[in-house]
């Protein structure tokens, strides 16, 4: 795919619109060409019908009809990119900014040198409130230039300029620091390397490669810059057992040479809370529930300072780890008790996570008809559709299950027509393969209830589980659908009881 379909494959619906009102002030030939092409490759697949295009515009696709082809393409997305910069200028200060200095020097060539400067002054506010240091280099080499012209205080725009400059350098050996950082971690599959060394082994040999900038190591500040880069690293590569280390030496370090202060109180929060989603994740519940208590402690501090900000992640950890141990009325209790802290609720996000965990703790006692009560809160809430487009997909398939329980077979067929039609593009793509087999399987036996028919699904779990990796407790698809086929074949244990027999065999 090249930068122009990677482009257009991009554009939200606002650009799109933006892009056709400007297109359409214009009635040549060309435009109009311009559109058909725009809206061939918007509708996506385009190399199978490239040909088709070329025929349809030029007649055939000899090598003169394609030349003129190709520069429609590099003209279509020349006015793209036009486009683009048009419709953010008014939304995207870093570009009003470059638009800014574009009009000085565009002014200073003509010998309209106060509004050269005036453009100038606008620049470096934009610039200064966003940080843009490096674009501010730019407009005080510009201002110095300008001094020629036009009565300036040089004197003030050098003082600043020096300022800047060192800002630019502290970014510049930040960013070198994170960039070696981020490579090492990058470059280790700490799932299968042979490796033996830690995290903090691979940060140390990373210090002695960067010698000019091992203050940033040692620094408070620059301790906190690098755990987060590598936090983010170790949970997009799902290593948890290395994120688990790391993020407890880090805490012991912090703690040992007094690094903890009121200041970067959220930060010693994040450590407890990075570690006990981790040892979550390792099925390490008792040394979990004691960072969870230690975790409470802490959140008191300070006179509760980030309480507000950080207990959800008290209760949703608690909450998880009461179920994981066989304790759904304790947990029950714990979201009861979150539900009356008004604090958490005022982020919707959090709210609709303490939801689902709340229909889920139904679905494992089985109260179904609370379950499904539940789910439509959840879909009915104000900021249901700020939650990630894959999460909803799970909470539909969540809610086709819960029907199909409470033998409400009607509604799940009604509902797994709906899921089929909102995420249409989930079912061809191969990453939600699991969750569609699962789901089809699940309606195959929603139709053997309609129609009064036993159905046999004992080859269809074992291929099932042949076909896709067992679910991590916890992922986005709320509960793990090999256990809950196995259920159905299971005549002692119902859902909920397998769960915990299996986290007792991991």
């Amino acid at each position: 795919m090249d930068i122009l379909e990677r482009i257009i494959e991009n554009l939200t619906s606002d650009e799109v619109r933006r892009f056709k009102i400007l297109s359409n002030r214009f009635k040549a030939d060309e435009e109009k060409k311009l559109l058909v092409l725009f809206d061939a490759i918007r509708a996506g697949d385009y190399k199978s019908i490239e040909d088709e295009v070329v025929t349809q515009f030029y007649g055939d696709t000899s090598p003169k009809s394609k030349n003129s082809y190709y520069r429609l393409r590099n003209k279509l997305l020349s006015n793209l990119e036009k486009s683009l910069l048009f419709y953010h200028f008014n939304y995207k200060n870093s570009i009003e900014a470059y638009s800014n200095i574009q009009l000085s020097i565009l002014f200073r060539e003509r010998g309209l040198y106060r509004e050269a400067f005036y453009n100038l002054k606008k620049a470096e506010k934009v610039a200064t409130d966003n940080d843009q240091f490096n674009i501010l280099e730019v407009i005080y080499s510009e201002m110095v230039g300008l001094a020629a012209y036009l009565e300036v205080d040089i004197e003030s725009v050098i003082e600043r300029r020096k300022e800047n400059l060192k800002k630019i350098e502290i970014m510049r050996a930040n960013r070198e620091v994170l960039g070696m950082v981020t490579q090492h971690m990058i470059k280790r599959n700490f799932a299968r390397s042979k490796k033996s060394e830690s995290v903090i082994e691979t940060l140390e040999s990373v210090k002695e490669r960067l010698e000019e900038h091992k203050g940033i190591f040692h620094s408070t500040s620059g301790k906190i810059m690098i755990l987060r880069t590598v936090v983010s690293i170790l949970i997009q590569k799902s290593a948890f057992k290395e994120l688990e280390e790391y993020v407890k030496e880090t805490y012991e370090d912090f703690s040992n040479n007094n690094l903890f202060n009121k200041d970067n109180h959220a930060t010693r929060l994040m450590l407890r809370i990075w570690r006990i989603n981790s040892l979550q994740k390792l099925h390490d519940l008792e040394a979990a529930n004691e960072e969870i208590e230690f975790l409470y402690e802490e959140l008191k501090m300070y006179n509760r300072q980030n309480f507000n900000e950080l207990a959800f992640h008290y209760y949703s950890s608690r909450v998880f780890n009461l179920k994981l141990t066989g304790d759904l009325d304790g947990a029950g209790e714990t979201l009861k008790e979150a539900f009356g802290i008004k604090e958490i609720l005022q982020n919707d996000v959090h709210e609709l996570y303490l939801l689902i965990s709340r229909a889920d703790q139904f679905f494992s006692q089985e109260l179904y008809s609370k379950a499904q009560e539940t789910i439509r809160k959840i879909k009915a809430h104000k900021g249901y559709s700020f939650l990630d487009e894959e999460l909803r997909f799970y909470i539909h398939i969540f809610e086709i299950v819960n029907c199909f329980e409470a033998r409400d077979y009607k509604s799940a067929e009604s509902s797994f027509k709906s899921l089929r039609k909102t995420y249409k593009p989930f079912f061809k793509d191969d990453f939600y393969g699991k969750a569609v087999k699962f789901i089809e399987i699940v309606m195959r036996m929603n139709t053997a209830a309609v129609e009064g028919k036993k159905v046999f699904i004992k080859s269809a779990y074992k291929n099932f589980i042949a076909s896709y990796p067992s679910s991590e407790i916890g992922d986005n698809q709320i509960f793990p659908y090999e256990i809950y086929l196995q259920s159905k074949l299971d005549d002692e244990d119902n859902y909920y009881q397998l769960l915990l027999k299996s986290l007792k065999k991991r």
